[in-house]
């Protein structure tokens, strides 16, 4: 039975890749980097130069499940103007989805006469764009069809052309963020049943930093992302930050909930412990996923790993 139900899974997965492209994040903005959901996030410490690397696997007891791997680097480099980059690679069953991203944001500083505490960032508001160029291969010859000669089958590589728009802040402990992900720069017909190929994603981001004690401060955020395919999914999410220096090092301990809604109605998808280190510029995250849907209790639960450094910004930008 459970042989059954893996094969049944992998014959969804590849469907779904079929009818559908975008680079997946899961909890990549709460463990990795807020710059792979939202490119204002580029650059926005002045001071460093951030390079991240993660992996995500979404399925861990399913042969071939989906898992995602990203690299991204970017500083802020003249001024207030900052640049960045990211390379992807996605495997999806048989599909396979490999790219990258070419970022520019500009960071104007909130001028305010408040206290600040001793490990708070400067206030900013923040937006930026981005270009992704993605190929998608898909490897036909594991593919059993009843019309071999499909268009799919026929050229199973697709090139794809996209930009992103993003715009964020950061005021007195507030952070809020808002971004478009995958604005197609090409045709974007239906496939079928009015599903696009390529759904535009986007993302809502709304939290705060409330300082329990020096040294601590509890971080409580909420993230909506829905697609033009009338998908949606809820994030509410609770981090606690046990700092110990500057630059925010410290000790991160939290747990994120992932709710689905759709047309057919609203399920849980997951609840995911997470754990995040800042030592010195070395940063260290994970996430793991349990899942709360059939299908999950039955493919295994979903983990995420994150290894980043933080350089001193050689570029020395005038961030006045």
């Amino acid at each position: 039975m459970r042989k059954i139900l893996f094969a049944t899974v992998l014959v969804i997965v590849a469907i779904q890749a079929l009818g559908q492209e975008g680079l997946p994040f899961y909890k990549h903005y709460l463990v990795s980097d807020r710059y792979l959901i939202n490119p204002s996030y580029a650059g926005v410490n002045p001071e460093v130069l951030s390079v991240t690397g993660s992996y995500r696997n979404q399925w861990a007891d399913l042969p071939e499940s989906p898992n995602t791997q990203t690299v991204s680097i970017h500083a802020t480099v003249v001024d207030r103007l900052a640049f960045g980059i990211y390379v992807f690679n996605d495997q999806n069953g048989l599909s396979s989805l490999r790219g990258a991203n070419l970022s520019a944001a500009y960071h104007i500083p909130i001028n305010s006469s408040r206290d600040f505490r001793d490990d708070e960032t400067e206030d900013l508001f923040s937006f930026g764009l981005s270009y992704n160029f993605f190929q998608q291969r898909l490897d036909v010859e594991r593919v059993i069809a009843d019309d071999p000669n499909d268009e799919t089958l026929v050229d199973p590589n697709t090139n794809l052309n996209n930009f992103n728009l993003g715009v964020s802040f950061k005021y007195a402990g507030a952070f809020a963020g808002v971004s478009v992900l995958d604005i197609p720069l090409q045709n974007n017909q239906a496939v079928a049943n009015g599903v696009e190929p390529l759904p535009t994603w986007y993302y809502f981001l709304l939290g705060y930093q409330i300082y329990v004690f020096d040294g601590f401060r509890l971080e409580p955020s909420v993230v909506m992302n829905l697609n033009s395919n009338s998908e949606r999914q809820f994030d509410l999410n609770l981090m606690g930050h046990i700092g110990f220096g500057d630059q925010e090092q410290g000790l991160d301990l939290g747990v994120s909930y992932r709710q689905d809604v759709d047309k057919n109605g609203s399920q849980g998808l997951s609840i995911s412990p997470v754990m995040k280190l800042k030592i010195g510029g070395l940063r260290l995250g994970m996430s793991y996923d349990v899942g709360l849907s059939d299908i999950a209790k039955e493919a295994g639960n979903g983990i995420l790993f994150s290894l980043g450094y933080d350089f001193s910004n050689p570029f020395r930008p005038d961030f006045r």
